[in-house]
C-alpha cells in the first residue's frame, strides 16, 4: 500500500535511491536530502518504508510557487503515482 505524506520526519537518505535517472550529474542522496529539506512544501510516496516518489515546491510565500521536480522509481512509473504526488500537492 502506497502512503503519500508531507513529512520528512525519519526520511533517511538510504530511502531515496534510485531517483534521477538518466541525469549526467544527478545528486547524492546527500544532497537529495538537502534538497527536500530546503524545500517549499514536499509530497513523497512510500511504499515499506522506502520513498518511491516525490515531488517538491519552491515558492517566495506570497505570490508565487514552482515545481521544479517530480520523480517516481522507474518500477513504480505508470501507476498514478504522479499524478496523486501532484493531486496531494496542490
Amino acid at each position: 500500500m502506497i502512503e503519500y505524506t508531507t513529512k520528512l520526519e525519519n526520511i533517511n537518505e538510504s530511502q531515496l535511491k534510485g531517483f534521477f535517472v538518466g541525469w549526467p550529474n544527478s545528486p547524492s542522496e546527500e544532497n537529495f536530502l538537502k534538497l527536500l529539506k530546503g524545500s517549499y512544501r514536499i509530497v513523497l510516496a512510500i511504499e515499506e518504508n522506502k520513498v518511491i516518489g516525490f515531488i517538491n515546491a519552491i515558492s517566495d510565500g506570497v505570490l508565487s510557487v514552482y515545481i521544479p521536480l517530480l520523480d517516481v522509481l522507474p518500477k513504480y512509473q505508470s501507476q498514478g503515482i504522479g499524478k496523486e504526488l501532484v493531486v496531494v500537492m496542490l
